[in-house]
């Protein structure tokens, strides 16, 4: 059985984008996305998941350079 995710993506001055994503496919867009200031994509991802234990929901912000903040919502898809 494949995991999927919901996910929600929001980055300063960009429209807000989401999706539903296996664990490879959210790899390949976080390393496309090149979110600043954060540890390596597969990193981000294996936190994320850590953090989902439980309640299903996992949610990362970055607010180090106010021009290109974002959001990262998280999801797990029943």
């Amino acid at each position: 059985m494949t995991i999927r995710y919901l996910w929600t993506l929001d980055r300063a001055g960009q429209q807000s984008r989401n999706g539903l994503a296996t664990e490879n496919e959210l790899f390949k867009l976080l390393n496309r996305e090149s979110l600043p200031c954060v540890m390596p994509a597969d990193w981000l991802l294996a936190t994320m998941q850590i953090d989902m234990e439980g309640s299903g929901l996992s949610i990362h912000e970055s607010k180090h350079n106010p021009e290109d903040t974002w959001k990262l919502e998280l999801k797990l898809a029943a």
